[in-house]
């Protein structure tokens, strides 16, 4: 087990949000400001891992809740092209 230091810690935090955009990052900076300080650098990057999992999750959960609703607009305006 490595000792946590922010050093390393910042280092760790820029391979874990490698992929992750402007928005994402700054949600990922809140919930690693949050969450209690790790005993050792492994503890870290599991908290980091699961933290960038619930916000990939909760991206592609609002991006299916949002095709959904606009698959229903085209379901409406497809039955009033019919009627007419």
């Amino acid at each position: 087990m490595s000792k946590y230091t922010k050093l390393s810690d910042k280092k760790q935090d820029a391979k874990t949000t490698k992929g992750l955009d402007k928005e994402q990052k700054a949600k990922f900076e809140k919930m690693d400001k949050k969450h209690r300080k790790p005993k050792s650098q492994e503890d870290d990057r599991a908290m980091d891992v699961k933290n960038v999992k619930k916000i990939k999750s909760m991206e592609k959960r609002h991006e299916a809740k949002e095709g959904k609703k606009g698959e229903k607009a085209e379901d409406k305006r497809e039955k009033k092209s019919k009627k007419k």
